[in-house]
């Protein structure tokens, strides 16, 4: 069975995230954080489950970032972020995702998701129960109709793991569906 899960904001290599979200990130330095985010990630994503990262993945180089790529389970889509330039730039980096894209729009169980590293205020087919899952803001942001922050600041513990989509589905659909327009 294939599971699937969401992630954001990993910030590997980020020097500083540890002091911007202290209360959800773990280690002593940006290596050893960079471990235990991988070892969060592979404890509950499989080889063949599917993963979508909505952005800000790696502040690390080209080889740095590949390197982190290559180790993290799962069959790997990524939405790009505002600090995911070096991914932009790097064809080698973006072998390795099954997609590279700004924005995506996918249904899983008969269910619209629109994903975007930024949140949205209108999404394609909010007013029909669609979800809009995005990152950018650690945990900084709550929607009014059903969107959200699958980053991994927004997690209520300190895990640092990806969400998966049964979790988020009892979430998202406990909230309203606003109306068009």
């Amino acid at each position: 069975m294939t599971n699937i899960f969401f992630a954001s904001d990993h910030h590997f290599y980020h020097k500083r995230i540890r002091e911007f979200s202290p209360k959800t990130r773990r280690g002593e330095s940006v290596e050893e954080m960079n471990e235990l985010l991988i070892q969060a990630h592979n404890s509950i994503v499989k080889q063949n489950d599917l993963v979508y990262f909505l952005g800000d993945f790696s502040f690390g180089n080209a080889e740095q970032t590949k390197r982190i790529a290559m180790r993290l389970n799962g069959q790997k889509h990524l939405i790009l972020g505002n600090h995911d330039d070096i991914i932009r730039r790097t064809k080698e980096i973006q072998e390795l995702f099954v997609t590279v894209q700004d924005y995506k729009d996918t249904s899983i169980e008969k269910i619209k998701i629109s994903m975007f590293h930024f949140p949205i205020a209108e999404f394609n087919q909010q007013h029909r129960g669609a979800y809009h899952f995005h990152g950018h803001t650690h945990g900084s942001y709550s929607h009014a109709g059903r969107g959200f922050d699958v980053g991994i600041d927004n997690r209520p513990d300190d895990l640092m793991q990806p969400w998966a989509w049964e979790d988020l589905k009892r979430i998202v659909d406990k909230k309203p569906i606003l109306s068009h327009h």
